[in-house]
């Protein structure tokens, strides 16, 4: 049996593509779909971020928000989703950096169990590894500067508040709240609004769990 860390392996996910159409990761779009229209109004810009093999933009798509643009650093899996889906745009990017994107033009950035897939080689949830500080960091500065000013930042995930937020507040720019979803285990939706001051979360956090907040290149 492999480990989980093949997650964090790009062959890994072009093997897995060439094969695999369609796979759900935490739940599937009707499990979380009330939870996140609430963030989603009309006519929004929306860029999905290591959208995988999901259905999430599709489904969307269907409810009528037609600007939606996808991310995903699989050359397969982007090459098969343009045939697929032309009338989505669909970018072979890096997470980490978001280059093919250009500063402050979505309203709305998504994500959905990506951030988890980045950490899965990580040996403690209360104390990730300097690299993993620096790879999170990398994330948050990319979709910072491809929000528009008041946008925000849903990262759907199944990683608990007090693991998650910390992580979160690394960028001091978000104003965060968790929602959540789900009947006899709990997922999460993380909504950071662009451009909000969060001091006194950090400070409360900062006692939490204070080596997600450490900077990345302590020890």
């Amino acid at each position: 049996m492999r480990s989980n860390a093949q997650y964090a392996d790009k062959d890994y996910w072009e093997s897995r593509f060439e094969k695999e159409s369609h796979y759900e990761w935490l739940a599937g779009f009707d499990s979380y779909r009330e939870v996140l229209l609430k963030y989603l109004p009309p006519d929004q810009s929306i860029l999905h971020i290591g959208c995988g093999s999901s259905d999430l933009s599709m489904r969307l798509y269907e409810l009528g928000f037609k600007n939606i643009t996808n991310v995903d650093y699989s050359e397969t899996l982007i090459s098969s989703r343009k045939e697929q889906f032309p009338e989505m745009e669909w970018i072979c990017d890096d997470i980490t950096s978001l280059s093919e994107i250009k500063d402050g033009s979505f309203d709305i950035v998504l994500e959905k169990a990506t951030i988890e897939a980045l950490l899965v080689k990580e040996k403690s949830a209360w104390s990730p590894s300097s690299s993993a500080l620096s790879t999170i960091d990398s994330v948050w500065t990319a979709i910072d500067r491809v929000l528009k000013k008041g946008g925000l930042f849903l990262s759907i995930s199944f990683t608990q508040p007090h693991f998650r937020i910390p992580a979160l507040l690394r960028n001091p720019k978000w104003n965060i709240e968790t929602d959540s979803f789900g009947e006899f285990f709990h997922f999460f939706v993380y909504v950071c609004r662009k451009g909000e001051d969060n001091r006194e979360m950090m400070e409360r956090y900062s006692k939490i769990a204070p080596d997600w907040l450490r900077s990345a290149t302590e020890e």
